[in-house]
């Protein structure tokens, strides 16, 4: 009797054991990706109805922060804008990358002021990282229209972790974008672009977020947004400088208008010559007539 025990009991231990091997050695599925959400056209009219006046108060700087600015590129053997064709606006990111997901805010409000997104969706980055899960937007699927510049957003990977542990991929790049990274970046890797990566018609050039992540963490998508078109003033001389998410993405997006302008000709004139983007412009060495 006491033999059978012992095998029944060896049985349940072998099992016990093969099942906790499967469980650590069974590749994990990819975690289940629900379509990302549309965001909110409420958020959308919002951004695009930030009037001039609050660009041109924020300026190119604001309290409590650095920016860091993109690089100015125009050079007198930039090759010319073909006749009749609008300049591109290039962005290659990845979902889960906390710096993309800080880049898109001005990128967003920038290209706001040349046309329209017609379909923009939400999304969040990896909550892995030292700047965990800062909601914003994502370009897999974006439509834009603007009778100015064009928008090639490419994002390269998700925030949704595959089987074997890397994060899942959305898109790859185009021969005429490997070009344009290789031209502007030229010791990148091939096979790994640097990201972000913001190229603005070959005049201007972004390899980071020009605002800090770090502001992001915590606050909602709704939040950002509304601290964007509704930025705190600028506290009084004395008090706690609390840096303003709000205040630093309109900087940084008359940084970017600035940039997109030089690749326009200055149009729309409206939007080129207000105070906020000629203080700018002024600011990344850029002429203004």
């Amino acid at each position: 009797m006491a033999r059978f025990v012992w095998i029944a009991v060896g049985v349940l231990l072998l099992g016990v054991i093969g099942l906790v091997t499967f469980a650590v050695v069974q590749p994990r599925t990819p975690v289940a990706s629900a379509p990302a959400a549309p965001t909110s056209s409420s958020v959308v009219d919002e951004l695009a109805a930030i009037p001039a006046t609050t660009f041109d108060e924020v300026g190119s700087e604001t309290a409590g922060t650095s920016l860091t600015p993109p690089v100015v590129t125009v050079s007198e053997s930039a090759t010319p804008q073909p006749e009749g064709t609008a300049p591109d606006v290039l962005f290659v990111g990845s979902e889960f990358c906390p710096f993309c997901a800080a880049e898109r805010w001005p990128l967003v409000v920038a290209l706001a002021r040349f046309g329209t997104f017609q379909v923009l969706h939400d999304t969040v980055s990896s909550d892995a990282s030292v700047f965990p899960s800062i909601q914003t937007f994502t370009f897999d699927g974006v439509r834009y229209t603007s009778p100015y510049v064009t928008l090639n957003g490419v994002e390269l990977y998700s925030n949704q972790i595959g089987s074997d542990g890397s994060y899942l991929p959305l898109a790859h790049l185009t021969a005429a974008q490997s070009d344009v990274i290789a031209t502007a970046s030229p010791h990148s890797s091939v096979g790994s672009p640097p990201v972000p990566f913001l190229d603005i018609g070959g005049k201007m050039l972004a390899t980071t977020s020009g605002v800090s992540p770090a502001l992001f963490v915590g606050l909602s998508l709704g939040q950002i947004a509304d601290q964007v078109t509704h930025p705190p003033p600028v506290p009084a001389r004395g008090t706690v400088l609390v840096p303003s998410v709000g205040r630093a993405i309109l900087a940084a997006a008359n940084q970017l208008t600035a940039g997109i302008c030089l690749a326009t000709d200055q149009r729309p004139a409206k939007v080129c010559r207000s105070s906020g983007v000629r203080q700018a412009a002024a600011a990344l060495g850029i002429a203004t007539r």
